[in-house]
């Protein structure tokens, strides 16, 4: 029989988000987020118009018994992410110690059930009130979510293990949130945005050095990396794809990791802005190093040249199988991804902390017999294990997600949880993918 196993020390894991399994939007002082807003005024914007207080799995209720799930299938690290709204209502200034209080107590049951909490501070639930004063584009933001992280690392930092300024950048439309100040094609919005979040991230790394003492945890920042190949080797397909892989993933991963834009950013005609030239110094005076970087990855692109468009780039089409959320499936990419990260950025610590498959609610049902689920984790950590033999310093897997989840615009249709959530009971029912992964964790290999 042919099996791969892993290091006995490797951090097996799942991840979520405050936002998207949480629910409980208007209780204990929370106030509403950019998310909480759009589905308040714009139910039309999600599938079955989901209202106000819609969620699917009521975490904030229901917390201590997906913990002991997490335990029982032996999880060594739990990765979610704080709500900045809960914390800080008004975005700045009181906190709500009703929400302190409630991280408090996930914290404390995740280290009791012997499971390593991984803390996010931003995962896309912008406190709406800041949303109205510009958002991203408002440079007070930085001062912001600097406030916003010292008091999460004062109250919490004792405890956590891991901490993430910001969760994916490149997911600007999740970021936005339908927001039409936002055009992501005119480069001074785009480096605006870029060179704010950039600024939010270091100044929360440089809170953090300041305010937790050196060897109690780690911190980095997680971004989604999408390994953009060519349509064909000739070379203006293959500026095509460098320049679209270097606009959504390598501004952050570059920026973060080294303290620099790729070149090509600031220098490709497409885009061309007043204050482009400034960029760079900028950044290399905030930029602050970090301990891991966290990439999500869940499918690649391909890319082709066509004048007239932006960035003179399309996707080509491609024939590979497709999820039912619309992820292009080929686990190669991630074998491709890490050995990038090895190769082109000097081999940082890695921790791989988003990688899952969603079925269709309205195809699927249920599906408890997720057959599809098990095959589509089977090959993905067989490249992952590929990348672990030809040097990759990849130290954790976290597979999104450990519940059904409610996802952005989509809302409940798509499930990706271990365990499904009935819509209207809350019970939760374990998938035979629940037991796949349970087998991969406690034998450190997968067959």
């Amino acid at each position: 029989m042919i099996k791969f196993e892993f290091p006995k020390n490797f951090v097996w894991g799942c991840a979520t988000a405050s936002n998207q399994i949480e629910g409980a939007v208007d209780v204990d002082g929370k106030t509403p987020s950019i998310w909480d807003a759009n589905m308040r005024d714009r139910t039309d914007l999600f599938w079955d118009g989901h209202h106000y207080n819609t969620t699917i799995a009521d975490f904030y209720y229901h917390f201590r018994e997906d913990i002991e799930n997490m335990r029982e299938l032996g999880l060594k690290s739990f990765r979610f992410s704080l709500s900045w709204p809960r914390i800080l209502p008004q975005g700045r200034g009181a906190v709500n110690p009703k929400g302190l209080d409630f991280y408090d107590r996930v914290i404390d049951a995740l280290l009791e059930n012997g499971i390593e909490p991984f803390a996010d501070l931003y995962h896309w639930d912008l406190p709406e009130c800041l949303s109205r004063e510009g958002s991203f584009l408002n440079e007070r933001i930085v001062g912001d979510f600097a406030a916003y992280a010292e008091v999460c690392f004062r109250r919490f930092g004792d405890r956590v293990r891991y901490w993430s300024t910001i969760n994916e950048p490149s997911a600007m439309g999740c970021f936005t949130a339908q927001d039409p100040r936002f055009d992501f094609q005119d480069p001074a919005c785009y480096f605006t945005y870029a060179r704010n979040v950039l600024k939010m991230h270091n100044a929360a790394v440089k809170v953090y050095r300041a305010v937790v003492p050196p060897g109690r945890s780690e911190i980095g920042a997680v971004s989604a990396f999408v390994p953009v190949y060519a349509r064909t080797p000739d070379e203006k397909d293959v500026l095509a794809a460098r320049i679209q892989e270097d606009y959504v993933c390598n501004a952050w991963f570059s920026g973060i990791l080294k303290g620099r834009y790729p070149e090509l950013l600031l220098t490709h005609p497409g885009l061309a802005c007043d204050f482009r030239d400034r960029l760079q110094e900028e950044l290399s005076a905030c930029h602050e190093p970090v301990d891991y970087m966290g990439v999500n990855y869940y499918y690649p692109n391909i890319i082709g040249y066509k004048q007239g468009q932006f960035l003179d780039s399309e996707r080509a089409q491609v024939y590979y199988a497709q999820s039912d959320y619309g992820f292009t499936i080929y686990p190669q990419g991630l074998f491709d991804t890490l050995m990038y990260f090895k190769n082109e950025y000097g081999n940082p610590k890695v921790f791989l902390t988003e990688n899952g498959f969603a079925t269709d609610r309205v195809k699927h049902g249920d599906d408890l017999e997720d057959h599809d689920r098990i095959a589509y984790l089977r090959e993905h950590f067989r490249e992952l294990n590929r990348a672990l033999a030809a040097g990759a310093n990849v130290h954790g897997y976290f597979l999104w997600s450990i519940v059904d989840t409610f996802e952005c615009y989509n809302g409940l249709r798509y499930q990706f949880g271990l365990n499904h959530v009935d819509l209207e009971t809350k019970k939760r029912t374990r998938r035979k993918s629940w037991y796949y992964y349970q087998n991969c964790i406690k034998n450190h290999q997968t067959v």
